[in-house]
């Protein structure tokens, strides 16, 4: 499985290498292309594990002015 993020930044908002670093602090890999960053789960996960990652995500870039779209693909 994989869960991908599309970001969409604010010209008020982090600068996006601080945003690159709370990324790869969460385990997401940049990406090229529709999606920016991708976080490549090792096993099955179920939708509680997925929220829980999404959770952790939006506590981090809160206050930073930085919207995403989150997608996970089985």
């Amino acid at each position: 499985m994989r869960t991908y993020v599309r970001m969409i930044f604010q010209s008020e908002g982090a600068e996006p290498r601080t945003v690159l670093k709370l990324m790869h602090e969460l385990g997401f890999e940049e990406s090229m292309g529709m999606h920016d960053f991708v976080y490549r789960w090792k096993d099955s996960v179920n939708f509680e594990q997925v929220l829980t990652l999404v959770s952790n995500l939006h506590a981090k870039l809160k206050g930073l002015h930085v919207s995403f779209e989150v997608t996970t693909i089985t």
